[in-house]
């Protein structure tokens, strides 16, 4: 794993994207997201697009990819990341 997130940070110091324009790219791929699960789940006016769970998975790791990549635009050092997900994982366990 540590190996694919060097690669996803050395893509994306090469993305020529802005911050703005990654930020809606990460909003495009959230509702592509949205988009293949109510396809999946055979939604009233979203069934036909006939995607399954392997283009909901797709679509969980293009969001994945573009977060990545956003954070390490703004990231300061190798560690932040690491640090912030224990963080969040903590209190999202909390709340549970």
């Amino acid at each position: 794993m540590e190996q694919l997130l060097r690669q996803i940070k050395l893509l994306s110091e090469k993305e020529p994207k802005t911050l703005e324009q990654m930020a809606l790219k990460l909003s495009e791929e959230v509702g592509e997201t949205s988009q293949a699960v109510l396809s999946y789940l055979k939604v009233n006016g979203s069934e036909y697009k006939q995607l399954g769970i392997h283009e909901v998975k797709e679509e969980c790791v293009d969001v994945i990819l573009v977060t990545l990549a956003l954070f390490y635009k703004v990231a300061e050092n190798e560690n932040e990341l690491q640090e912030l997900i224990i963080r969040k994982m903590d209190k999202w366990q909390r709340k549970m």
